[in-house]
C-alpha cells in the first residue's frame, strides 16, 4: 500500500496480492472483502475499487498469416529480381555471391602474445573477432600420429558463445552454445587436420548476445574463459596462449559497408548459379520490389542457416534458424513461479524465420537485400510475405472488471472513481485498414475451448451470433457488454462468458464503406 498525505488531503493506493497457486483467496482490507484469483495481483489506485487483476486478463487474441507476394516489376535495369512465383513458392531468380575472405585483409590488425578477451578487442564493434596464428608439423609428427593411430586437436576447456575454426582457409569445426556444455574440469576437443609444414589456424569468436542482467555481469565477457592447448603432438601438448597470435576485428564485408551499397568495385560479386552447394561464410545480395498495399512485410529466411541479413542498408537482424526440441511443450498455466521451460510452444520447430522489414525501409522498386551466411543455406527460397491478422479471439466473462477507459481521467487523479457502470466488455479490433468481414464463432453463456477451437458449453444464449454480428460486422472496430441485458439469462446462477471469432479482410477488399 502505498499512502501520501497533502495538507488536509490523503491518497492511497494498494496493490493485493494473492500468492497461492490453487486457491482462491478472500481478504479484508480497509474494512472490504476482495476476492483474489490464484497467483494474481489486484490493483486498487484508491484503495476501494478493483480496476485490474492480473489473472483477468482479456486481452484479444490475433492469429496472424503469412501470405507469399509477387513483386511490382518495373522498367528498371537492375538486373536481379527477387520472388517470382513456380509450381511451388516464390523464388528469386537472380543473385550474386561473395566470398569473405578467412584471411589478414585489416591495416588495423596487431599482434600480441597470448590469447586476448574478445570485447576488450572488439569493443563490441563487430560480433566477430579473429586470431591467426602458425603451426609447424614435422615428418615426426606425422609419422606418429600414423603409428599411434592418433590426430592432433584444438582442446580448450571454456568457450563463451561460437566458435570456428579454420585450418588453412578451410573450416575444420564449429562449437556452439547447443552443443557445447562446460562443466568443472571438462575439455572441448575439436579435431584437426594438419598438412606438412607450416600450417595456419585460425580461430573466429562471435558474440551471440551479452548478459544483461546478474550480479557481476561485467565480467561475463565474450569468447574463450579458459586455457586452449593443442594435442596429439609427439613432443607432447602445447599451450596456444604462449604463441603469438594476429588479432583482426569484424568482417571485410562490414568494413566494405556492402551492406549498404552492395558495391561491385571493392567487392567481387560473381552471379549466382541456381544448384550452386550452399557455402559458409559468404555474402549474398538481390534486388526486390516493394508488395502493394499496408500490411506489413516480412522476410522468411527460413531456408538459411545463421546470419545477418540488410534491406536497403537497414540492420533486420541476425537469424538462426535453429530447430526446438521436439518434446517439452504441453498446457500452459499462468500459475507459479516462471522458469525457462514454462509454456513452451512450438516444439520441434525454427525459433523463428520471419523477419520484419518497416514499410518505411522499402522504395516502390529495386529494394537491396544483402544477407550474410556463416553455415550454409539456400537464399533462392528467401521469399517475401505479407503478415497480417485475419482471425482476432476474446472471451471475456462477468467476472472481468470493467474496461479502464470507463474510469474518467478525472475520477482518476481526483481519486473520486466512480462505480456508474461497472460491466465488463469486449473489445475486438482488426489491425489498421482492415474490417470484421465475418463472425466465425459467438456464444455467451459457458464455451469451451480456445481460438479457432471454441465450442458452445451447456449453456448458451441463442442470440449470440446475431448480437456481436449486428455489434461488429463491417466495422474496424466494436464493443459488446457482456451483459444479460443484451443477451438474456440462458443459465441463472451462472456466471456467463462471451467468447468470439472474427475474421478480418482489408476494408479495400470489402463491399462495406464504414467502420
Amino acid at each position: 500500500m502505498d499512502f501520501s498525505q497533502f495538507g488536509s488531503q490523503s491518497r492511497c493506493s494498494a496493490f493485493l496480492a494473492n500468492i497461492d497457486e490453487r486457491q482462491t483467496a478472500t481478504v479484508r482490507f480497509l474494512g472490504q472483502s476482495f476476492t483474489l484469483p490464484p497467483w494474481s495481483v489486484s490493483i486498487l489506485p484508491d484503495c476501494r475499487n478493483t480496476v485490474f487483476n492480473t489473472a483477468k486478463v482479456a486481452a484479444q487474441t490475433h492469429i496472424k498469416n503469412a501470405e507469399y507476394v509477387l513483386p511490382l516489376f518495373s522498367n528498371s535495369s537492375v538486373p536481379a529480381r527477387f520472388i517470382v512465383q513456380n509450381e511451388d513458392s516464390p523464388q528469386s531468380t537472380s543473385w550474386m555471391t561473395a566470398k569473405e575472405p578467412i584471411s589478414l585483409w585489416s591495416e588495423e590488425k596487431f599482434t600480441v602474445k597470448g590469447i586476448l578477451e574478445h570485447l576488450n578487442v572488439t569493443k563490441d564493434e563487430s560480433d566477430y573477432l579473429w586470431y591467426f596464428t602458425r603451426i609447424y608439423v614435422s615428418d615426426d609428427d606425422i609419422a606418429f600420429w600414423e603409428k599411434n593411430k592418433v590426430s592432433p586437436a584444438v582442446s580448450i576447456d571454456s568457450m563463451r558463445d561460437v566458435l570456428r575454426v579454420f585450418i588453412n582457409g578451410q573450416l575444420t569445426g564449429q562449437l556452439t552454445p547447443a552443443c557445447v556444455v562446460f562443466v568443472a574440469k571438462s575439455w572441448v576437443v575439436q579435431p584437426v587436420q594438419f598438412q606438412k609444414g607450416y600450417n595456419e589456424l585460425v580461430l573466429l569468436s562471435q558474440t551471440v548476445g551479452l548478459q544483461n542482467y546478474g550480479a557481476f555481469l561485467e565480467r561475463d565477457g565474450a569468447g574463450f574463459k579458459g586455457q586452449i592447448k593443442l594435442t596429439g603432438f609427439k613432443n607432447g601438448d602445447t599451450d596456444l596462449s604462449n604463441l603469438s597470435w594476429t588479432y583482426q576485428v569484424g568482417l571485410k564485408g562490414e568494413f566494405l559497408k556492402v551492406h549498404t551499397t552492395g558495391d561491385t568495385e571493392k567487392f567481387e560479386w560473381f552471379d549466382l548459379a541456381v544448384d550452386a552447394i550452399p557455402s559458409t561464410f559468404t555474402w549474398y545480395k538481390t534486388f526486390f520490389d516493394a508488395p502493394a498495399g499496408d500490411d506489413p512485410v516480412a522476410l522468411d529466411l527460413g531456408s538459411m542457416g545463421k546470419g545477418q541479413a540488410w534491406v536497403n542498408g537497414h540492420h533486420i537482424g541476425r537469424y538462426w534458424t535453429l530447430v526446438s526440441p521436439k518434446d517439452g511443450c504441453g498446457s500452459c498455466d499462468y500459475r507459479g513461479a516462471y522458469n525457462s521451460g514454462k509454456c513452451r510452444t512450438n516444439c520441434g520447430n525454427p525459433t523463428q524465420t520471419w523477419y520484419h522489414v518497416p514499410r518505411a525501409w522499402l522504395k516502390a522498386s529495386n529494394n537491396l537485400l544483402v544477407v550474410f551466411e556463416e553455415t550454409g543455406g539456400n537464399p533462392f527460397e528467401i521469399s517475401v510475405k505479407l503478415r497480417s491478422a485475419k482471425v482476432i479471439c476474446a472471451q471475456v466473462s462477468e467476472s472481468h472488471y470493467p474496461p479502464l477507459r470507463k474510469w474518467s481521467q478525472t475520477d482518476l487523479t481526483g481519486w473520486n472513481i466512480s462505480r456508474n457502470d461497472m460491466t465488463p466488455e469486449m473489445h475486438l479490433k482488426c489491425q489498421d485498414g482492415h474490417i470484421m468481414s465475418s463472425v466465425e464463432f459467438a456464444s455467451y453463456g459457458t464455451p469451451k475451448g480456445s481460438c479457432q477451437k471454441f465450442s458452445r458449453g451447456n449453456c448458451h444464449a441463442s442470440n449470440s451470433s446475431s448480437v456481436v454480428t449486428e455489434a461488429c460486422q463491417g466495422k474496424n472496430s466494436c464493443n459488446i457488454a457482456i451483459s444479460n441485458a443484451l443477451f438474456g439469462d440462458p443459465c441463472r446462477g451462472v456466471i456467463k462468458t462471451l467468447a468470439v471469432e472474427a475474421r478480418c479482410i482489408s476494408s479495400s477488399n470489402s463491399g462495406y464503406s464504414h467502420y
